[in-house]
């Protein structure tokens, strides 16, 4: 399928959401007036799961509730594409934490 025509799709499924595109290129699920979806996939998955709720997300984040439940829908409808985001930054930040610590090393 189409990639704008499966974006879309997508927001008029979700329409809290929209897509926009990250420094390395790829097209993202983002809150139309919040941070990417995986940010709040993230805090979720922060919390332990007796505080796994929507309330307690929107109060870590500083989202509203609505933001939180919008991105937590888009989640559970497109969950691998969601958590391949939350690896594809992961990884950057293991790799980031890498070269400075190599860097580090330089200093004797």
């Amino acid at each position: 399928m189409n990639v704008a025509l499966d974006e879309w799709l997508r927001v008029q499924q979700h329409p809290g959401i929209r897509f926009t595109e990250s420094a390395s290129g790829q097209r993202i699920a983002t809150l139309v007036d919040g941070p990417e979806v995986w940010t709040v996939a993230e805090s979720w998955l922060d919390h332990e799961p007796p505080e796994r709720t929507a309330v307690n997300v929107a109060e870590a984040t500083g989202l509203a509730l609505r933001q939180v439940e919008a991105a937590l829908d888009y989640w559970a409808d497109f969950r691998e594409d969601i958590d391949a985001d939350l690896e594809r930054v992961h990884a950057a930040q293991r790799e980031a934490r890498a070269a400075w610590e190599r860097r580090q090393g330089l200093h004797g």
